[in-house]
């Protein structure tokens, strides 16, 4: 895993993360206090902003999982997906998911929305959680695949709505990478009970090798969104060729 330490690193340093991410959101939450908000629009630089408020609502959430306001602004306010309704069904399936992360195993119908789900964690409990974010794994999967990172399995790819990704399946891609291990039936990807779970610690790991002593895992998850569709497409499209051999 060398290699893929060693590229972080070289990101880290190339990418001045406060100038390229600069993702505009509302802090609206009522759990804010009013010197929180007033903060907040103090802090002009998005980057800086987006670290203050994962540590104001840590602060605030006291890691309680059941303030259904708050679990919905998380998804729909801050993170936009406006689709997951404050629904009776999707309350009970945020307090389940709660149970499981206690227990560390996902069910496949938690893992079917853990791109919505973990972006809650990710605030309650930022330096344990991250957000399982389609970039993210996008990202992440290309490292493990052009690096000495043969130990890891990868991590299976939910949904996105950005173009790109859509447009290059990084599933394919490493099924086309791996054919021998895909038609002999060997496991590529981890399993989604424990993807989760496995991305959080791996993130917490790496973001110390990258960012230093005490770094959080979120910082980490910043240059991964950061890079996927830039610097990581552009790798991606100098070094994949597809040739058929047909007649």
């Amino acid at each position: 895993m060398t290699t893929l330490i060693q590229k972080l690193i070289s990101y880290k340093k190339q990418i001045e993360l406060r100038d390229r991410f600069n993702k505009p959101f509302h802090f609206d939450t009522n759990i804010l206090t009013v010197k929180d908000k007033k903060t907040l629009n103090e802090t002009t630089n998005g980057f800086d902003r987006t670290l203050l408020l994962k540590e104001l609502i840590k602060e605030r959430g006291k890691g309680i999982y059941n303030n259904t306001e708050l679990n919905f602004w998380i998804i729909n306010r801050w993170g936009g997906i406006k689709a997951y309704k404050q629904t009776t069904k999707n309350i009970q399936k945020i307090s389940t998911f709660e149970k499981q992360l206690s227990k560390r195993k996902l069910t496949k119908d938690t893992f079917g929305t853990i791109s919505s789900l973990s972006k809650i964690p990710s605030f309650i409990d930022p330096d344990n959680y991250v957000i399982y974010d389609s970039r993210v794994i996008f990202a992440l999967n290309w490292l493990i695949l052009t690096t000495d990172s043969s130990d890891l399995k990868f991590f299976p790819m939910p949904t996105g709505r950005n173009k790109v990704l859509v447009d290059f399946d990084m599933n394919t891609i490493i099924h086309l990478t791996h054919l021998k291990e895909y038609q002999n039936k060997e496991p590529l990807f981890k399993d989604y009970q424990v993807a989760y779970f496995d991305f959080c610690d791996l993130m917490k790991n790496l973001s110390v090798e990258a960012f230093g002593l005490n770094a959080k895992p979120y910082l980490l998850e910043l240059l991964l969104f950061t890079i996927s569709d830039t610097e990581i497409f552009a790798e991606l499209k100098e070094m994949m060729t597809v040739k058929l051999n047909y007649s």
